[in-house]
């Protein structure tokens, strides 16, 4: 089962560097300054850009939702491993393996001074 998880966890990375590289690669919608430059926005009108903005954008979703669904299915594939010890509260080990400091009596307090 743990093999399971690896892959999980394997392909959430790599769906995370692709959404990361294809949201790096978009072009902002508005203002800005390409706006400003005529020759951007004319060349991009010639070239057909607008077609691979509806793919990135698509795909952009699509990447989305995997990576919602990968990480869902990790939890679920994760929560499944643990079992029935899920309601334990995670210590470290340090608790169930510290000794006790041996039991003694606190040191008696001396009397406070009476005025006269």
């Amino acid at each position: 089962m743990s093999w399971l998880l690896g892959i999980l966890v394997f392909l959430l990375v790599v769906d995370a560097l692709l959404l990361t590289l294809l949201v790096l690669i978009q072009q902002g919608k508005g203002g800005g300054l390409a706006t400003d430059i005529q020759g951007v926005a004319q060349a991009s009108q010639i070239l057909g850009v607008r077609h691979a903005a509806d793919f990135a954008e698509k795909a952009t979703w699509t990447l989305f939702g995997a990576l919602i669904a990968l990480t869902l299915l990790i939890h679920a594939v994760h929560s499944g491993m643990r079992g029935a010890n899920s309601a334990r509260p995670r210590t470290a080990g340090v608790v169930e393996n510290a000794p006790l400091p041996p039991a003694s009596s606190p040191a008696p307090q001396p009397a406070p001074a009476q005025p006269q």
